[in-house]
């Protein structure tokens, strides 16, 4: 096992060298999930359709966000008979998709705002939320029930883990140095948003949350005395979740 201190030192060292994020995928380091994989890759895409009782898409038009390295969710959708699929992602991730009415863009914010209001019938993302820059997070929920449909669906898949090995280690730096750009762009950024924040953040931006499943830790696995303000003094139940995956609805009117 690799100590999380490493990772980080050795992820800082290889994201400044001049290579694009597609070409790490190419090279197989700094993956971007797995939905290049086809086999994954239709297990994920599956298993957000069947929680929000989706079995067939004929005339929708879906939204997969964050796609990462791989863009099959646009063979599976046109398989399913979706109108139109579109794949967001911050950056440039993967090859261009070449399945009929997919269309990937990934310019994040900014490409959100770009499609029309009340066009999108259904919108999932898996492991993506917690990569949301903090102080995108709450325009970015706004973004998404903006283009949803008036009963439009959403999946998301969240981890909360530290993506350097499963704990909580990103939460024992300040919230100056983690949000700075020289940190968020080397290659293990997550915006340490605890569940319970989150809830209030997307609550607030007027959706009704169904959580389908929760999976909490029966103890913190990073000392609470090693993290920072907040964290350090924050009520340690908020931050036993370490991952959750759920449904979101359109709830009227907005808070």
């Amino acid at each position: 096992m690799i100590p999380w201190f490493v990772k980080l030192s050795g992820k800082i060292v290889l994201s400044r060298l001049p290579v694009s994020g597609l070409a790490w995928q190419r090279l197989h380091l700094f993956r971007a999930g797995v939905m290049d994989n086809e086999e994954s890759a239709r297990k994920i895409f599956f298993q957000h359709l069947n929680s929000v009782g989706l079995t067939d898409l004929h005339g929708k038009t879906i939204l997969e966000l964050g796609p990462g390295n791989g863009l099959l969710s646009g063979k599976f959708a046109n398989e399913l008979g979706a109108e139109k699929t579109w794949l967001i992602d911050a950056f440039p991730l993967a090859e261009p998709a070449t399945f009929p009415n997919t269309v990937y863009r990934s310019e994040g914010l900014k490409s959100l705002k770009e499609i029309p209001s009340g066009s999108v019938d259904y919108l999932f993302s898996n492991a993506v939320l917690e990569h949301i820059r903090l102080k995108e997070f709450p325009e970015l929920i706004f973004e998404t029930r903006r283009i949803l449909k008036p009963d439009g669906l959403c999946s998301h898949q969240i981890d909360f883990r530290d993506h350097l090995g499963g704990a909580l280690n990103n939460l024992r730096f300040s919230e100056q140095r983690w949000e700075s750009d020289f940190m968020s762009s080397s290659g293990f950024y997550t915006n340490r948003i605890p569940w319970s924040r989150m809830c209030q953040i997307i609550a607030g931006e007027g959706f009704a949350i169904t959580t389908i499943k929760r999976d909490v830790w029966p103890a913190l696995p990073t000392p609470q005395r090693a993290m920072a303000e907040p964290y350090q003094e924050m009520n340690a139940q908020d931050l036993l979740t370490w991952g959750c995956h759920v449904v979101l609805r359109k709830a009227l009117p907005r808070r």
